[in-house]
């Protein structure tokens, strides 16, 4: 019943992979910009809005943390 499990390490991202993904991630930016700008908003608030978005997304991935508290 002492089944043992095998976890893939996480293998570091070559160079070609990091500048791939940074280059779509910029990309991606580039035209959530843009068409905020075609809706109308300006430059300035188009970008902020992209950010916040941004921000919102990474911090939704992390796992909740749980309050330590005392007692039961």
């Amino acid at each position: 019943m002492n089944e043992e499990v095998t976890i893939d390490e996480p293998k570091p991202m070559s160079f070609s992979e990091k500048w791939h993904a940074e280059k779509l991630l910029k990309r991606s930016k580039k035209k959530a910009k843009k068409a905020l700008i075609d809706k109308g908003y300006d430059p300035t608030s188009a970008t902020s809005m992209v950010k916040k978005a941004l921000k919102k997304i990474v911090n939704d991935n992390k796992p909740v943390k749980r309050a330590a508290g005392r007692g039961g």
